[in-house]
């Protein structure tokens, strides 16, 4: 498919959030409520032995994780999504236009990667105003934002395998949670304290995502060799979740 054709696709994904303005404040609302619920909450808890930086609290520690939180909701959003999709025949009309199955679905993991990576920056953001200040710089955050687009990419693979699986909005949301709720309390540090959690954690993609940001935003270190290799886990695990949906996903409603 051509760059100019997915680009447009792209477009129109995104141009969707504009012409739906209840989407649109749900975007931006969610990772706002989130990063002043774990604030409120937490951020007067300070003194734990296992925070990298003397003096943080814990809202400050767990905030890399709260920024993976954000994007892997975006699994269920397209898994939903598509469900909707299904039921209003957009994909048979799909099927009947020169745009590939594979081109169509590309479109729709760069747009919600897009998406996913504005709503984890907008909890920095908030985070920042509130009075943290993150550590590595301009490339840190660069660096922080290519871990989230692949967090994203991963999360909307399996958005695409959910709905592959499920037929209608319901049961796709309900599969969905399957995989939020292990990532919810392994990935983001909620219940990463010992050697035994922190192994059932590694299985979850936004473990590397979040052990990455710690040392980026925490310390600055942006030549720890644990962010690179983070970065070459993770980027394999996406690419194996995202082929894996849109190959699944393309066999069930594409044929």
């Amino acid at each position: 498919m051509k760059i100019q054709t997915m680009s447009a696709l792209v477009v129109v994904e995104l141009k969707k959030l504009y012409r739906a303005p209840m989407s649109l404040g749900v975007m931006v609302l969610m990772p706002v409520g989130l990063a002043l619920i774990f604030y409120l909450a937490l951020s007067k808890i300070t003194g734990n032995d296992y925070y990298p930086v003397p003096g943080m609290n814990h809202f400050e520690y767990l905030l890399p994780g709260v920024m993976g939180y954000a994007v892997i909701y975006m699994g269920m959003m397209v898994a939903l999504g598509l469900a909707e999709y299904r039921k209003a025949g957009v994909l048979k009309r799909v099927e009947a236009t020169p745009v590939s199955p594979s081109g169509y679905l590309g479109s729709h993991v760069f747009a919600n990667m897009v998406i996913a990576v504005f709503q984890a920056l907008i909890v920095l953001l908030v985070a920042r105003i509130l009075g943290y200040v993150p550590m590595g710089g301009l490339v840190g955050l660069l660096l922080a934002s290519l871990f989230l687009a692949l967090l994203a990419i991963t999360a909307v693979g399996l958005g695409l395998i959910t709905a592959a699986v499920a037929k209608d909005s319901g049961a796709a949301s309900g599969l969905a949670v399957i995989f939020i709720v292990p990532m919810m309390m392994f990935g983001t540090f909620l219940a990463v304290f010992d050697d035994t959690t922190r192994n059932i954690a590694r299985f979850m993609p936004n473990y590397y995502v979040t052990d990455s940001l710690s040392v980026i935003f925490h310390t600055g270190s942006l030549s720890d060799p644990v962010i690179w290799q983070n970065l070459l886990i993770l980027a394999l695990i996406s690419l194996v979740i995202v082929v894996v949906g849109m190959k699944l996903f393309i066999k069930t409603e594409f044929r």
